[in-house]
C-alpha cells in the first residue's frame, strides 16, 4: 500500500509519527499540499509535493487527511470523487473498546481511550490523550483536541471542533459545526454553528467563515 498524507503542517508530522510507530513509515510516499510553495522540501524524511500529482497516481494509492481544521472536508471530498480511498490510522498505544466503529480516514493519536459501543464518523481526528466513553456518537470531520474527556451517551455533530482540555458530561448533544473553546466544561446542549466557551460552556455567538480562520 502506498500512502500519501494530505497536509504538511504539525498534524501531518504527528500522523507520520503514528505511521512510524506502526512500522509503516516506508509506505508513506510523501506529504501533499494544495498550491504548494514548498515543493521538494523534506519534512521528517518525506518530500512535500504539490496536489497536481494526484491525478497521475494509481487508484491503489490511499490518502489520509492530516489537517486539524474541519475545512479539510472540501479537499477530501474532491479526492474521493476521483475514486481514491482513505486510510484509517490508529496509534498502537490507543485503547479501542468492544463494539466500537472507527470510520474511514480517521486519525487516532497516542494515548486515546475509547471504552465501548462508540461510533466515530469518517475523517475525524482524535488527538493525544483524549477519552471517549460508552455509547458516544462522533460525526464526520470532527476534530477532538488533546486531553478532551467525553462522558457517556454524548453526540457531537459533523464538522465540530472540540478544543484542548474540554470536558463534556454525559448525554450532551453538540450541534453540527460548533466550536468549543479550550478548557470549557459542557453541561448543557450546544446548538449548531456557534462558538461556546467557559465554565460552564455557553454559546456566545454564531460562527462565520472569518471566525474559523481566526480560531484554527
Amino acid at each position: 500500500m502506498t500512502i500519501y498524507i494530505l497536509g504538511a503542517g504539525a498534524m501531518a508530522r504527528e500522523t507520520l509519527s503514528i505511521y512510524k510507530d506502526l512500522g509503516k513509515f516506508e509506505q508513506v510516499s510523501g506529504l501533499i499540499e494544495e498550491n504548494c510553495i514548498r515543493k521538494g522540501l523534506r519534512i521528517d524524511g518525506k518530500s512535500v509535493m504539490d496536489a497536481s500529482i494526484i491525478d497521475g497516481l494509481s487508484k491503489k494509492s490511499v490518502f489520509i487527511g492530516a489537517m486539524g481544521s474541519p475545512r479539510r472536508k472540501k479537499w477530501i471530498k474532491k479526492i474521493e470523487r476521483k475514486g481514491f480511498h482513505f486510510d484509517t490510522v490508529i496509534h498502537p498505544s490507543a485503547i479501542i473498546g468492544n463494539f466500537t466503529k472507527v470510520g474511514e480516514g480517521c486519525i487516532i493519536c497516542p494515548g486515546v481511550i475509547f471504552t465501548s459501543n462508540i461510533r466515530i464518523g469518517r475523517h475525524s481526528i482524535i488527538n493525544v490523550g483524549s477519552t471517549i466513553s460508552h455509547d458516544c456518537v462522533i460525526g464526520d470531520f470532527v476534530t477532538i483536541g488533546p486531553g478532551v474527556n467525553i462522558a457517556g451517551k454524548v453526540t457531537i455533530g459533523d464538522e465540530c471542533w472540540i478544543s484542548i482540555g474540554v470536558k463534556i458530561i454525559n448525554k450532551i448533544s453538540i450541534g453540527r459545526g460548533s466550536y468549543i473553546g479550550a478548557g470549557a466544561v459542557v453541561i448543557e446542549n450546544i446548538p449548531e454553528n456557534v462558538l461556546a466557551v467557559g465554565v460552564p460552556a455557553k454559546p456566545i455567538r454564531k460562527l462565520t467563515g472569518v471566525d474559523w480562520k481566526k480560531l484554527i
